[in-house]
């Protein structure tokens, strides 16, 4: 199972208390879901689900807050890549017309027209639930092993404006993008996912979100960690080689005793441990010496190469 239908299926599970709030998330899901459709002269109200469990929240919904006469089936159809399409069907009678009017999804004129009835969202209770509608409608996101990303994907400009307007009145930022024919509004930041999680209150995905988002980050700092430990090693290395040559360089060349007593020391204490770094090199010399002073010396060392070549 894929990690955005455990959210959705999460989400379908949770009940509202509040009249207000079941009302706003009933509003989302008809919104974006429901048509009417004409069958024998009798006119119905059809919404199409993907997932059973949204699909019987909405039937429940319907039920329980206008107690119209409702039935759910399935049918085997290709929709949003799946084979099995469940359908939550009422008769459009004068009951079920004033529901779509209280929810703010048919005009004065009878035409199907779904848009956010704002004042079914005065508290921020219905405004979250509103959202979860949306999500279970129309959302997606990915796992949080790959990249972080959750989206909303809608057909209508106005709707994905309101959508927007939305979550930015719950403290939510997305953007909008268009893909082929529909309007997607996304969010790519982590934080910011989690943030969504907890306003449509899918609290077991946002543990197991959260749980992932951890080891990442300890990965992530291990392997910085050890890429900057290795690049230090590399560069340890690299300069251990050089210095070990220009110290048999001035030797050969000149012999121990053409090296000034002050440098002797290192040079020695170079060729018998060429692992160690200039800080535990300047450890060894008596005096102590510090990185920076084991710095100069080996700077010291390298100009007298330097002037062994040009045979001064």
């Amino acid at each position: 199972m894929s990690f955005a239908m455990q959210v959705r299926g999460e989400l379908a599970r949770l009940n509202e208390e509040r009249f207000c709030c079941r009302k706003a998330e009933l509003a989302a899901l008809l919104a974006l879901n429901a048509a009417l459709q004409e069958n024998e002269g009798q006119q119905w109200l059809v919404a199409e689900f993907e997932n059973a469990a949204t699909a019987r929240k909405a039937f429940l919904l319907i039920k329980e807050l206008y107690t119209l006469p409702v039935s759910v089936s399935a049918e085997k159809r290709k929709r949003f890549r799946k084979t099995r399409v469940y359908q939550v069907k009422s008769e459009l009678d004068e009951a079920c017309s004033n529901m779509l009017r209280e929810l703010g999804l048919i005009n004065a004129h009878g035409q199907f027209k779904p848009r956010i009835r704002w004042k079914l969202l005065t508290r921020n209770c219905c405004k979250r639930a509103y959202l979860r509608g949306v999500f279970l409608s129309r959302g997606f996101i990915s796992r949080p092993e790959g990249n972080y990303h959750l989206e909303i994907v809608l057909h209508d400009q106005t709707m994905a404006n309101e959508v927007q307007k939305l979550m930015a009145r719950l403290n939510l930022e997305a953007r909008q993008t268009e893909r082929k024919n529909s309007l997607v509004l996304y969010i790519k930041d982590a934080e910011s996912i989690v943030d969504f999680l907890a306003t449509v209150g899918a609290s077991k995905a946002l543990l197991d979100f959260e749980n992932v988002r951890i080891l990442k980050s300890m990965r992530n700092n291990i392997n910085r960690q050890v890429n900057f430990e290795t690049a230090n090693l590399v560069k340890t290395v690299d300069a251990s080689v050089r210095q070990i040559e220009t110290i048999k360089q001035i030797v050969d060349s000149r012999g121990w005793e053409g090296i000034p007593p002050g440098l002797r020391t290192l040079a020695q204490l170079r060729l018998e441990y060429p692992d160690s770094s200039l800080k535990e090199l300047g450890e060894m010399m008596v005096p102590p010496l510090t990185k920076s002073g084991v710095a100069h010396r080996m700077r010291k060392l390298e100009d007298l190469a330097d002037r062994i070549m040009l045979g001064e």
